[in-house]
Protein backbone atom coordinates (compact mmCIF):
# COMPACT_ATOMS: atom_id res chain seq x y z
CA UNK A 1 0.00 0.00 0.00
CA UNK A 2 1.09 3.41 -0.64
CA UNK A 3 0.28 6.90 0.40
CA UNK A 4 -0.33 10.01 -2.21
CA UNK A 5 1.20 12.89 -1.53
CA UNK A 6 0.96 16.16 -4.02
CA UNK A 7 2.66 19.17 -4.01
CA UNK A 8 4.38 21.52 -6.61
CA UNK A 9 6.71 20.40 -8.71
CA UNK A 10 10.14 22.14 -7.46
CA UNK A 11 8.52 21.01 -3.90
CA UNK A 12 8.03 17.72 -4.54
CA UNK A 13 11.29 16.73 -5.50
CA UNK A 14 12.89 18.78 -1.95
CA UNK A 15 10.66 16.70 -0.12
CA UNK A 16 11.56 13.07 -1.94
CA UNK A 17 14.93 13.65 -1.19
CA UNK A 18 14.45 15.27 2.50
CA UNK A 19 12.32 11.89 2.83
CA UNK A 20 14.94 9.36 1.03
CA UNK A 21 17.83 10.49 2.81
CA UNK A 22 15.57 9.83 6.21
CA UNK A 23 15.71 6.52 5.14
CA UNK A 24 11.46 7.01 4.32
CA UNK A 25 11.24 5.25 0.56
CA UNK A 26 8.90 7.07 -1.96
CA UNK A 27 7.92 6.01 -5.24
CA UNK A 28 6.86 7.60 -8.26
CA UNK A 29 2.96 8.08 -9.00
CA UNK A 30 2.02 5.19 -11.71
CA UNK A 31 -1.10 6.43 -12.94
CA UNK A 32 -2.69 4.01 -15.62
CA UNK A 33 -2.69 6.52 -18.48
CA UNK A 34 0.92 6.02 -19.03
CA UNK A 35 1.26 2.42 -18.43
CA UNK A 36 2.82 0.52 -21.70
CA UNK A 37 -0.33 -1.51 -22.61
CA UNK A 38 -2.44 1.44 -22.11
CA UNK A 39 -0.75 3.48 -24.09
CA UNK A 40 -0.64 0.57 -26.57
CA UNK A 41 -4.54 0.67 -26.32
CA UNK A 42 -5.78 3.69 -26.55
CA UNK A 43 -2.34 5.58 -27.76
CA UNK A 44 -0.78 8.19 -25.81
CA UNK A 45 -3.75 10.19 -24.27
CA UNK A 46 -2.14 12.24 -21.09
CA UNK A 47 -2.58 15.53 -22.54
CA UNK A 48 -6.52 15.17 -22.68
CA UNK A 49 -6.46 14.58 -18.81
CA UNK A 50 -4.51 17.62 -17.73
CA UNK A 51 -5.82 17.03 -14.00
CA UNK A 52 -4.06 13.98 -14.09
CA UNK A 53 -1.16 14.81 -15.86
CA UNK A 54 -0.43 17.68 -13.02
CA UNK A 55 -0.84 14.67 -10.44
CA UNK A 56 1.17 12.48 -11.83
CA UNK A 57 3.94 15.23 -12.89
CA UNK A 58 3.82 17.09 -9.09
CA UNK A 59 2.84 13.50 -6.85
CA UNK A 60 4.64 10.98 -5.09
CA UNK A 61 3.61 7.88 -2.85
CA UNK A 62 5.34 7.04 0.71
CA UNK A 63 5.08 2.99 1.71
CA UNK A 64 2.06 2.44 3.81
CA UNK A 65 1.04 -1.50 5.30
CA UNK A 66 -0.39 -2.42 8.54
CA UNK A 67 2.70 -3.63 10.02
CA UNK A 68 4.07 0.40 10.65
CA UNK A 69 4.71 0.29 14.49
CA UNK A 70 3.34 3.30 16.39
CA UNK A 71 7.22 4.58 16.37
CA UNK A 72 7.64 4.33 12.80
CA UNK A 73 4.58 6.19 11.87
CA UNK A 74 5.85 8.87 14.47
CA UNK A 75 9.34 8.92 12.78
CA UNK A 76 7.76 9.72 9.61
CA UNK A 77 5.62 12.50 10.61
CA UNK A 78 8.25 13.89 12.80
CA UNK A 79 10.22 14.10 9.28
CA UNK A 80 7.31 16.12 7.76
CA UNK A 81 7.09 18.39 10.52
CA UNK A 82 10.86 18.85 10.37
CA UNK A 83 11.07 19.42 6.34
CA UNK A 84 7.87 22.14 6.46
CA UNK A 85 9.07 23.69 9.66
CA UNK A 86 12.23 24.84 7.59
CA UNK A 87 9.63 26.78 5.53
Amino acid sequence: MMYPIVLHHEEKWNLVHFLEERNIETREMMPLLTQPVYIDLFGNIEDQYPVARWINRNGFYIGSHPYLTDEEVDYVIEQFHAYFARK
